[in-house]
């Protein structure tokens, strides 16, 4: 596997995850004031490293 295949993979399984939690944000986040801090802060990291390794790929 080459490295564009590689961060092709890390950027799925990063945007399956990303999905995940916005689909069960509400659910989730409606359990704690910690929860929803936490949620709000795996998705950003998630999304900067989404575009971080997209940027690679060019």
């Amino acid at each position: 596997m080459n490295n564009d295949d590689e961060l092709k993979a890390r950027i799925k399984e990063d945007e399956n995850d990303l999905l995940f939690y916005l689909r069960q944000y509400h659910e989730l986040s409606s359990r704690s004031r910690n929860m929803k801090a936490v949620l709000d802060k795996e998705i950003k990291r998630l999304e900067e490293q989404i575009k971080r390794n997209s940027q690679l790929l060019k």
